[in-house]
C-alpha cells in the first residue's frame, strides 16, 4: 500500500487564515498531496508522518504530476497481464490483484483519477474472492485515496472497513497505521477527542509490536499531541512530542523529517502552553533541519521551509517581535514568489497541509 499520510505538522497558522485555507480546499477540491510510498520511500518520508507535516496554503502546489519513465513501463506491464489474463478467463482473484497493484503504481505517481479506477475494479473482484488481506489491502488503498484527495467522509467509511478486516486478520502493524490513518481523519475533521482516542490505540498497537514502523510510531505520537493540545492540554502533549524525538533519535538521521516535525510540534506546544521562548527556540531548530533538506524536491523543500516559516512568524507577531517578524515574513514573501512561478498548472497541495493549520 502506498504510505501516504504521515508527517509531523509543519505550521500552525492564525484561526481566521486556517478557516479560509480549509474552505478552499473544499471549494475547490485541492488535492491533498501527502508523499507515498515507493515515489518519495527514498526520502525517507512515510504515509502518515506526511500528512501532519504539511501547510495550509493557497499557494501550496507541486509541479503537474508526471509519471517516471519506470513506472509508465509498469503500468504498460500491468495493463498488458490484466489483458491477458481476461482472455485466459482468469480467476476473479488473480484479476483484483492485478488490478490493486496497477492502482498502487498510479497513486504513488499521483495518478489519482486512474488511481481510484483501479482500486474501484479491485474491490468489485476481491470482494468475494481471494484472501480478505487482498480486500483489505484494496479498502487500505481506497480509503488513503480519499484522505489524499480531501474527501474525509468516503476516507473514514473505508478506513474503517479495512481496518475492521485487518484486526481480524490479527495483523497489528496494519492495525496500528490503520487507527493513525482514522487519526488523521478525524482530526482534519476537527473531532479532536475522537482523534486522541485513535492515536492512543495506534500507540498501544505501535508499542507492542515488536517490528512497528518507527515512523508510523512516531506519526502517531505527534498526531495525538496535537489532538490533546487541541483539547486544551498542551503541555501533556509535550510529553507525547518527547516520546516522539526519542523514538526519531534512534531510528533516523539527525535531520530527518521526523525530527524537524517533532521540533515543530515542540515549539507549537510550548507557545501554547505558555512559554513562547521555548517555542522559538524549538521553531528555529526545525526550521534549520528542513533548510539542510536540499535532498529534497525544490518543491517540496520549499514548502517545508514556508510551513515552518508561517509558524513561527505566527509566534513572533503573537509576542509582539516585530523585527524579527518583518525578517522572516520577508523570506516567506520571497520564497512565495517562487512557489507561485513553479505553480503555473500545479496541482494545489496539502502535502504541506497539516493538522495545525487546518484546525485552528
Amino acid at each position: 500500500m502506498p504510505i501516504l499520510r504521515w508527517s509531523a505538522a509543519l505550521v500552525f497558522v492564525a484561526m481566521p487564515i486556517a478557516r479560509r485555507c480549509v474552505d478552499f480546499l473544499r471549494r475547490t477540491r485541492m488535492t491533498w498531496r501527502y508523499f507515498v510510498r515507493g515515489r518519495f520511500h527514498s526520502f525517507g518520508l512515510a504515509r502518515n508522518f506526511l500528512v501532519l507535516f504539511v501547510v495550509c496554503t493557497a499557494f501550496g502546489c507541486i509541479a503537474p504530476a508526471q509519471m517516471s519513465q519506470a513506472a509508465i513501463e509498469r503500468v504498460e506491464m500491468l495493463h498488458s497481464q490484466i489483458k491477458s489474463a481476461e482472455g485466459q478467463h482468469a480467476a476473479d482473484a488473480q484479476l483484483g490483484a492485478l488490478w490493486l497493484r496497477l492502482a498502487n503504481v498510479y497513486e504513488d505517481q499521483l495518478q489519482f483519477a486512474e488511481a481510484e479506477g483501479a482500486f474501484a475494479r479491485s474491490l468489485r473482484l476481491l470482494r468475494t474472492s481471494g484472501p480478505q488481506a487482498a480486500y483489505a489491502d484494496a479498502l487500505d488503498g481506497m480509503g488513503s485515496l480519499y484522505l489524499d484527495t480531501g474527501r474525509l467522509s468516503e476516507a473514514g467509511n473505508y478506513v474503517k472497513k479495512s481496518l475492521a478486516l485487518f484486526e481480524s486478520l490479527g495483523n497489528r502493524a496494519a492495525t496500528a497505521r490503520l487507527h493513525e490513518t482514522m487519526a488523521l481523519v478525524l482530526i482534519f475533521g476537527h473531532k479532536f477527542r475522537e482523534s486522541e482516542m485513535e492515536s492512543a490505540e495506534s500507540i498501544r498497537e505501535g508499542e507492542a509490536e515488536a517490528r512497528a514502523d518507527k515512523r508510523e510510531l512516531t506519526a502517531a505520537y505527534l498526531t495525538h499531541g496535537y489532538a490533546i493540545c487541541y483539547l486544551g492540554r498542551c503541555s501533556a502533549a509535550l510529553e507525547d512530542t518527547n516520546r516522539a524525538m526519542t523514538i526519531s533519535q534512534a531510528a533516523f538521521p539527525a535531520n530527518s523529517m521526523e525530527m524537524a516535525g517533532a521540533w515543530l510540534a515542540r515549539g507549537f506546544e510550548f507557545w501554547k502552553s505558555g512559554s513562547p521562548d521555548e517555542g522559538a527556540r524549538a521553531m528555529q531548530q526545525a526550521l534549520k533541519l528542513v533548510r539542510s533538506r536540499t535532498d529534497l524536491p525544490r518543491t517540496l523543500f520549499v514548502s517545508e521551509q514556508l510551513g515552518v516559516m508561517r509558524e513561527y512568524d505566527e509566534l513572533l507577531k503573537a509576542t509582539h517581535r516585530k523585527p524579527e517578524a518583518v525578517q522572516i515574513e520577508s523570506e516567506i514573501a520571497r520564497l512565495e514568489s517562487e512557489q507561485r512561478l513553479a505553480c503555473n498548472g500545479c496541482t494545489v497541495s496539502v502535502a504541506t497541509l497539516m493538522p495545525g493549520p487546518l484546525l485552528r
